[in-house]
């Protein structure tokens, strides 16, 4: 468990935890479709190196470059995903949204602002699996708006709740 130092305008961290693990699942799918399609490729031109000369050279320099890009593609989505995603503070809400190379996004919510928050989960998958996404109310947004929603998030309703502690603490304070 990682130990949080209180900043020095009494901001602490309450917790901190990454996305649902479900997030791994499509490019996990792809990987190991896309895996034996190459394998396969390899395999043709090596049986075809003897007749086909050149056609089996291009398949197999065919099935190197799939290979190859299925292989960083897999790792590269893997390596963005394993980070921390939310950060829950006595005094904010942090939302991180990042892939290597390509967009860093970072989403804060102060709890001053903070209207209502809203936990939702759809579907057979998210209520058997425990995962949701919850909507943080500035006030003039909705549900669809895609910058107020956290999606994936592990047990929602129980974060929801300690976002609304966090909230009626940080107002009873001030």
């Amino acid at each position: 468990m990682t130990e949080f130092v209180p900043n020095t305008n009494g901001e602490y961290a309450v917790t901190a935890f990454s996305t649902h693990w479900i997030k791994y699942v499509p490019p996990t799918v792809i990987f190991f479709l896309l895996l034996p399609v190459a394998l396969t490729l390899f395999i043709t031109a090596g049986l075809n190196a003897q007749s086909y000369g050149n056609g089996a050279d291009m398949l197999f320099l065919g099935a190197l470059l799939l290979l190859l890009l299925v292989h960083h593609w897999y790792f590269h989505r893997i390596l963005s995903e394993a980070m921390v995603d939310v950060i829950i503070t006595n005094k904010r809400v942090i939302f991180c949204q990042d892939s290597l190379l390509r967009f860093d996004d970072m989403h804060e919510f102060n709890l001053q602002n903070l209207i209502a928050v809203q936990a939702q989960k759809h579907g057979i998958l998210q209520n058997v699996l425990r995962y949701g996404s919850l909507w943080l109310d500035t006030g003039g947004s909705v549900s669809t708006d895609l910058g107020g929603v956290i999606p994936q998030v592990p047990h929602p309703h129980y974060v929801a709740q300690q976002i609304t502690t966090e909230r009626r603490m940080h107002t009873e304070s001030s």
